[in-house]
């Protein structure tokens, strides 16, 4: 499934008043996607069709303000963390490449770093997500339990095997005897 199939359906869920699960998919959109901005605005749009003006303003952080809402958002949303850029990018966690954004994007990207830089000496990165899973090397000591119903499941195969056998032996020589 592409990505506007996902988006679409992710839509329609919402309208079937599925918010949450659509607002969650769109989250790990984002997180597989990083660079989409369009992701970002649906899930700011999301949250802004709910009520939600300040968690709107987190995803439209990005977007130029080219409507009033958007910018007002985006405010109610920076003074909920103070104006801090360190607070900012702790919570938007950016894991895309800030050369594949817009301008507008990217110049806000670094403002936020700056601003974080400046109050805190400290710039928040994120490395991608890759979806693989990590195999375990580490291998579970066998209790004593374990070890004894092991020992006793083999002990009762080989009993039933040799049964088997003694059982074939004798009907081979009570055939053959007659």
């Amino acid at each position: 499934m592409n990505l506007k199939e996902k988006i679409y359906n992710i839509e329609l869920e919402f309208e079937n008043g599925l918010r949450l699960k659509a607002t969650n998919k769109l989250r790990n959109l984002i997180q597989e996607n990083p660079n989409e901005i369009e992701l970002w605005n649906k899930l700011a749009e999301l949250y802004y069709k709910s009520g939600f003006l300040d968690a709107a303003g987190k995803y439209w952080i990005l977007t130029e303000p080219t409507e009033e809402r958007i910018k007002k958002c985006v405010e109610i949303y920076e003074k909920s963390v103070k104006n801090s850029g360190y607070q900012i990018l702790q919570e938007i966690v950016f894991r895309g490449e800030k050369e594949k954004l817009p301008k507008y994007a990217q110049q806000k990207l670094s403002e936020l770093e700056k601003d974080s830089e400046l109050k805190v000496n400290y710039i928040p990165k994120f490395q991608p997500k890759l979806n693989i899973q990590k195999k375990s090397n580490i291998r579970q000591k066998e209790t004593f339990k374990q070890k004894l119903f092991k020992n006793i499941f083999y002990a009762i195969l080989i009993i039933i095997l040799i049964s088997i056998f003694i059982g074939l032996k004798s009907i081979i020589e009570w055939i053959i005897g007659k």
